[in-house]
This record gives structure tokens, sequence and C-alpha cells, in this order.
């Protein structure tokens, strides 16, 4: 893959097992990263604050208290889709992340698929994160005397100074977004930390109760695992990073991991501690109180309720910086590839940073939710459900894919693991369909019933516009090593 900048010569980033690697741009900031550095945004990325915030509360909706069966099955499926990750990323060296790995073993199709679902997924992750910051900040508002603060004019300005500061921070270069990202996050954890904590010593753990499974069904169990599963979509985003790495064998792959065990075990935590209290408050919850607000009361930490609200707002944030880095690296690989227009592989001699790519997948991101704001009546709370259900079909295919072609790679290395390597890949495939199968099976009132259907026409226009551009650019074909 050649990711090339007009301005700069294109040295080559080797694999290290004689396949040639990605070829980046020298203008970006070659094994600049320390693995400190990779790991922080990696968890940045992941709003450790507003998960444990909301995956148990959504848990509890659906699976009650056996909500910590289907959580840590989640942590099982997706370890095991990280391992899969982490195959190809301890052997290549890429900057567009799943995208750049596939060729390795499906060939030219391949990272056509992947590109035509995890471009437009970035861009819907990026406006879930930012119409999530507008909910939480809006809130934040509303009570301290704002109450206007959830209408379309307050959320859209929130939705502009959000996306433009991020988009601005993600120009100023890796290191300023690094460093953005973490202090948001270290700032934000612990209002959170302190609420669950308070939960924790409030005497309504009931772990007896959880471990009767007396409400377990294996619907609800289905349905909690693909609510656990959700907000591990875009985790492996550090493996575009890899060019920019010291030591990306090595880092990228732990930058990756940290997630589905290291998050997903902190969220494991949360939903035991919390969920009991959220199932007897569900009134509350149906009332539109925050889990966080119910928690906070319940554990007599009240005084926490509103500022914990702002600090949501600050963690999405900081993920939405993270997003915007990891995302515009994709579309530059995907450019360079002649799928996207040559402009957008431009990168920035002063920042370091590919410009183009991040005002591309910016400008969509933030007309996205102020249309749907102006357009429709619903909430932005609605808003964001609907975006965030839409972001999880985006990343169905990807991970379907790379797991699949995870157990190839090491079927060819190491045959007497073959079998222990396919039935994981079985398993963490068919956690990952299963995300998109029961949106299916169990449609939510419209419009979420019809975003299964909105993914795949997306998915095949992308995929039919980049074919185009492939065969209307034959004096410069897609570059598959390997």
């Amino acid at each position: 893959m050649n990711i090339s900048s007009p301005e700069s010569p294109q040295p080559v980033v080797g694999s290290g097992d004689g396949t040639a690697g990605d070829i980046a741009s020298a203008n970006l900031q070659l094994g600049h990263l320390s693995g400190r550095q990779v790991m922080g945004l990696s968890i940045a990325s992941f709003v450790p604050a507003v998960g444990l915030a909301q995956v148990p509360a959504y848990l509890a909706a659906y699976s009650g208290r056996s909500s910590w069966l289907a959580m840590a099955a989640s942590v099982v499926a997706f370890t095991i889709v990280g391992l899969f990750v982490t195959v190809f990323a301890r052997r290549f060296i890429g900057t567009g992340s799943l995208y750049s790995y596939i060729r390795h073993v499906f060939g030219p199709w391949s990272p056509l698929v992947i590109a035509a679902a995890m471009i437009p997924g970035y861009i819907v992750a990026i406006m879930s994160l930012i119409v999530g910051v507008g909910v939480f900040f809006g809130s934040f508002l509303v009570s301290v005397g704002l109450p206007n603060a959830a209408g379309p004019e307050i959320q859209l300005t929130i939705y502009a100074l959000a996306a433009l500061i991020a988009m601005a921070i993600s120009y100023r270069g890796i290191d300023l977004s690094v460093r953005s990202s973490v202090i948001l996050t270290i700032v934000s954890l612990p209002i959170m930390l302190i609420i669950t904590i308070a939960t924790a010593f409030s005497g309504n753990v009931d772990l007896a109760g959880q471990l009767s499974l007396n409400d377990f069904t294996f619907d609800s169990f289905l349905q909690g695992l693909a609510i656990g599963s959700a907000f591990y979509i875009g985790f492996e985003g550090s493996a575009a990073l890899g060019a920019e790495t010291r030591d990306p064998k090595r880092n990228i792959p732990r930058a990756i991991m940290v997630i589905p065990v290291g998050i997903g075990l902190f969220y494991l935590a949360g939903a035991v501690i919390q969920v009991p209290t959220l199932v007897d408050a569900a009134d509350k919850l149906a009332l539109g109180m925050s889990p966080n607000s119910v928690l906070a009361e319940a554990a007599g930490v009240g005084f926490l309720s509103n500022v914990s609200d702002l600090v949501l707002a600050v963690a999405l944030f900081a993920s939405l910086i993270g997003f915007f880095n990891y995302g515009s690296r994709v579309v530059v690989s995907a450019a360079s590839d002649g799928l996207l227009p040559s402009a957008l592989t431009k990168v920035s001699t002063r920042y370091n940073s590919p410009i183009a790519a991040i005002v591309c997948i910016g400008i969509p991101s933030l007309i996205g939710p102020a249309l749907l704001v102006w357009l429709t009546p619903a909430s932005p709370l609605e808003i964001n459900g609907y975006i965030a259900t839409l972001l999880v079909y985006f990343w169905v295919i990807p991970y379907f894919l790379i797991c699949i072609g995870g157990a190839v790679l090491l079927s060819r290395t190491h045959a007497k693991r073959s079998l222990i390597v396919n039935l994981g890949a079985v398993l963490a495939s068919a956690t990952v369909l299963w995300l998109y199968v029961n949106g299916i099976f169990n449609p939510g009132p419209a419009p979420l019933n019809a975003l299964p259907y909105v993914m795949i026409g997306t998915v095949a226009i992308f995929l039919i516009s980049f074919t185009a551009s492939i065969r209307s650019k034959k004096s410069k074909p897609l570059s598959i090593e390997g």
C-alpha cells in the first residue's frame, strides 16, 4: 500500500518477515510514538468513564442480574477477536489498520470490502462521539439552569465546537493528540470511579443473587452479549498508528489487547457492582434519569450526579480526538491505493498530520448530526442511539474477515494448532456476526429496524465507487503486497 505525499519521498516501512509492508509518507512521524503514548491514546479512545456509566445500565435493561455472564462472554469473544488482529499486528506494520492487514491473506478484493465498511464506519463513529458530547454537556447545562441546552441551537453549537476543536488538535500533530486525550481521560475518570466505589459499599451488590442466575434466559443472554460486545467497536484503532510507533510489532499488539482484556474486565467489574442497583431503579431510569445520577443518589453521593455529566462529555471529547487520528490514517491508506482522490494523501510538513483526510472525515461527521437534529423530531439522546447502533453494524464485516484471515494465517505457520485456532475463529466470528443478525431478528422500532439494511446499502455504494475508482486509474493499480 502506498501512502504518498506530493511534498515528500516515500520510505518503505517493512514488515520484517520478507514481505513488504506499507509505504508511509516521510511527513508522518515514522517510529515516533512510544509504547506508553500509543497505549494511552488507545485507552483514552475507549472512554472508560463513559463505559463505566453506560455498559452496566444497558446490560441491566436486557439481562437483569445475569448481566455479568453476558459481559464475561463478550470479554472472552473480543479477546479472541483481538488475538486474531494481533496475528497481523505482530507480522505487518501498517497505517490502515484492518484495511492494511487483510490483503496479506485474501488478496486484492478484501481491502476494498473492508474499506467500504471502515471508512463510513469511522465517519459514523465520529458522529456518535460528537452527538454524545452534546448529550452529556447539554445535560450538564440543563442542570445548571440552561433549560434549552437540549434544543437544536445549543446542540449544534456544541457539535461544531467539539468537532472543530478535535480536528484542530488532530491537525496539530500526534503528540498533542495523545497528550490532550490522556489528560482529559485522567480528569474524567475519578468521578465515575467514586460513584462506582460508593455503590460497591452501599450494600446492594447482591453477589448471591447475581450468581444464582434466577433471571437468566438464553434470549436475554444473547441480547446482553450483543450490548456488551458493542462497546468494543473500533478497539483495534491503534493499529493505524503502526508506522508511527516505535517497535510496533510489540507495542501495537499491546495497545490493541488492553481494550478487550483490561477495559473489558473493568466494565465487567462495573457491571457486577452497579447492575443490582440499576435493576432496582428501573422505574427511575424509565422516567429519563441518567444511570450515573441513579447510582450517585443510591450510594449517597448525589452531589456528584450533575458534575458527572460534564466529565462524561470531556471523556467523549478525548475519544473524539483519538478517532480523528485513527480514521484519517485509514482514509490516507485508501486514497494512496487509488480508492479515494489522491489529494487525500496530503500530509502537513509542519505538523506531520494528514490534514486533508482529517477534513474529509470531519465534514460529513459534522453535517450528519446537524441534519438529524434539524430534520427529525428525535431527541439528541435518541439520535445518538440510532448512530451508535449503525456504527456496530459497520464493523461486523471487518471483524468477521479478520478473524477468518487470522485463522488462515496461523494455519499456514502453526498447522498443529489449527483445531484450536479454527474453533477460536468460529467462536469470535459467530459473536461478531450475531451483532448484525440480532438487529434483524430482534429489530427495534423504526428507524432502528432499517439500520442493518442501511449499512449493507452504504457498503455496497462505497464498494462500487471504489471499484470504479480503481478501474479508472489503471495507470496506478492497487498495490497488494504479499
